[in-house]
């Protein structure tokens, strides 16, 4: 079994966890860069990448940061730092001939400086049709070319998995930062995170498109049609295994048969169980949304029932000295305890079945005002469900196909709150409307926001 430090330098993760890790991330990102030409055959020039960095650390220089705190020349940083680099193994140096020196990535460091440039520009999935690529190549299916056309179908739906994995964990990170995390969530940054950073990242590019033009059920069913059709083949199967056995080498027909079956099986159990990962991913969407919407409701609650009252209170708390803030402003505390003069064991008595007398309720003692509360304070509790939300924005809708969210009314905190929520329950299941983006900004009354589009049907 293979281990990874026998790959890999053991000293290679030394350069992420330095306490000069992002000038090293950033000097390591410049001698990708330089090294990415094919002219070169993706090796640079020892001279090139020197003159790069040294241009680093003399900007570095102008703006007033000493990197490492000592008085090296930009030159001599820019040697120690491929030096080091050259130490923990991440690159390797060559000696062309005619006094030259190249620089060299090895193969890991390549992917792993890609994994990191992709988490620095926060990169999001976005599906550019794998599922259709899965539909197009088996449904053009060559029995001459069966071996490399299941091997891409293979490749494209490990792929899938992969994009749909990655989804549910980008989804999960929001909605623990959200819920668990401990840092600060104010309005301002909750929405922005919401409104901007959710629907850009999640939204518009990898959710978007798995349930429009890279839609499963558009594509399933021919899919494991064909797939069935080849494994169910006996003629079609064995030449996959002799195909196998002349391109990979196999000596043994049921080693190479058991390569291809172990392929399409794959393709097949995997478009089968998508669905439960799909449905995973829209509950957690369902999950964070929810979550951000109470949070909301929470933040813009400063009414006088027991939340709003609660709500005020934590704000004071939040907002002062902790040292010097004087609890028994807002709570009466008292230290209680229940004496018992007797042991600790209480006796147990003898079960006595009671018979029950109906209760008698006199209307007397309800008073209209009180029915009226009671009455008020349900309603209140169901005016931001999802069904009364829908019903809003259908009634806002009227007989039109659609409006403007500026045009809605904004003449209460009650209305800011609706006007939110149909933003986010917008992509809910069961939601008889849906939203599109204008892409430009507008004010009502006392709120600015982007405006958007409200349509009647999904």
């Amino acid at each position: 079994m293979n281990k990874l430090f026998d790959v890999i330098n053991p000293n290679f993760f030394n350069v992420l966890s330095s306490p000069n890790k992002e000038i090293y991330v950033d000097c390591i990102f410049i001698i990708y860069d330089s090294l990415d030409s094919v002219e070169d055959a993706f090796q640079g020039d020892r001279e090139f990448v020197m003159q790069r960095l040294i241009h680093y650390f003399d900007e570095m220089e102008l703006k007033g940061v000493n990197e490492f705190d000592d008085n090296r020349t930009s030159r001599q940083k820019a040697t120690a730092v491929i030096n080091y680099f050259k130490e923990s193994g991440w690159l390797g140096e060559e000696e062309l001939g005619d006094y030259k020196t190249s620089l060299n990535l090895f193969d890991y460091t390549i992917k792993i400086v890609d994994t990191l440039r992709s988490i620095k520009d926060r990169d999001q999935i976005e599906y550019t049709g794998e599922i259709f690529t899965v539909y197009s190549v088996l449904q053009n299916f060559v029995l001459e070319e069966g071996l490399g056309i299941i091997e891409q179908a293979y490749d494209s739906t490990n792929q899938i998995i992969k994009n749909l994995k990655g989804l549910k964990a980008n989804i999960y990170r929001y909605y623990y930062d959200i819920t668990l995390n401990q840092d600060a969530q104010d309005l301002q940054n909750l929405l922005e995170k919401l409104l901007v950073e959710y629907k850009n990242n999640f939204f518009d590019n990898a959710y978007y498109n798995l349930k429009t033009k890279d839609s499963l059920p558009r594509y399933k069913k021919a899919i494991l049609d064909k797939v069935l059709d080849i494994y169910n083949s006996d003629e079609i199967m064995n030449s996959l295994a002799l195909q196998t056995m002349e391109a990979k080498k196999i000596e043994d027909y049921d080693e190479a048969f058991h390569y291809i079956e172990e392929k399409v099986r794959f393709i097949a159990d995997s478009f089968n169980a998508f669905d439960y990962l799909i449905l995973a991913i829209d509950r957690k969407n369902e999950q964070y949304v929810s979550a951000a919407a109470s949070k909301i409701l929470f933040l813009t609650n400063h009414s006088d029932d027991i939340e709003g009252i609660f709500n005020r209170i934590f704000k004071i708390v939040v907002d002062s000295d902790e040292d010097s803030f004087e609890y028994d402003q807002l709570f009466n505390l008292f230290h209680a305890r229940n004496l018992d003069t007797e042991s600790l064991y209480t006796q147990r008595r003898l079960r006595v079945d009671t018979d029950p007398e109906p209760v008698t309720v006199l209307d007397d003692l309800i008073t209209d005002e009180f029915k009226r509360k009671k009455i008020q304070f349900l309603v209140k509790n169901n005016i931001y469900g999802k069904k009364e939300i829908n019903r809003y924005a259908l009634s806002q809708l009227s007989h039109l196909g659609e409006i403007e969210a500026s045009e809605l009314p904004l003449d209460t905190e009650e209305d800011y709150i609706k006007l939110i929520l149909i933003f986010l329950y917008s992509r809910s299941v069961g939601m008889d409307y849906h939203v599109e983006m204008l892409g430009r900004e507008t004010t009502s009354n006392f709120a600015t926001f982007n405006n958007f589009l409200i349509k009647r049907g999904r």
